[in-house]
This record gives structure tokens, C-alpha cells and sequence, in this order.
């Protein structure tokens, strides 16, 4: 909207819900011990920041949308990611199997 030769802007607040989701390369049923593993979180929508938290593992916690861990022994590791958008989050949870 233009008024008197000021460019007015009207900002409309969008609410977009995140949705988090994340693949495994290897696949999930393919980790096996002292294996590199990249956990990709470029599938979520709407992420502005993530958050993973690998539990049972040591340095357990990462920042970034694609992180490469290695499992140093076998057992299920519950892995976690949070992503934010603004003031929304979401949050998904999957267990892996590491095989010897």
C-alpha cells in the first residue's frame, strides 16, 4: 500500500508447522560397529535449527542438519532430532541396531 509516497508493507505471520524427519546412510539395517554413519535431516520441513541427541553414545549431541557419527560398540542407540522454526518445534525418534 502506497500513502502519500511511503511504501507501506503488511508482514503476515505465517504459521508453518515443522515436521521432522531423517534417513540413514547406511540404511538403518545396515550399521555396524566402527562404521561412519550419516544421519541426514534434509527431509524436514520447515527446520530453521536442529538438534540431535544419539543416546548411549558418547559426544551425543549435534547441530547441524547432516551428521556423521560412529558406533563404537553393538546395541540399540536411540537416536533423536528436534527441529525449530521460529516459536514451533517437532521431534522424531528412532532406535538403530548396531551389528558387530
Amino acid at each position: 500500500m502506497v500513502i502519500a509516497g511511503i511504501l507501506i508493507l503488511a508482514i503476515q505471520s505465517c504459521s508453518k508447522t515443522p515436521i521432522a524427519c531423517f534417513s540413514t546412510t547406511p540404511d538403518m539395517d545396515s550399521i555396524h560397529v566402527n562404521q561412519p554413519v550419516t544421519f541426514n535431516a534434509n527431509c524436514s520441513v520447515y527446520a530453521g535449527s536442529y538438534n540431535w541427541q544419539f543416546y548411549n553414545n558418547v559426544d551425543s549431541i549435534a547441530f547441524n542438519s547432516i551428521v556423521t557419527k560412529t558406533f563404537k560398540d553393538t546395541g540399540t542407540v536411540q537416536v533423536y532430532l528436534l527441529i525449530t522454526y521460529g516459536n514451533q518445534y517437532a521431534g522424531v525418534t528412532k532406535n538403530i541396531v548396531v551389528r558387530p
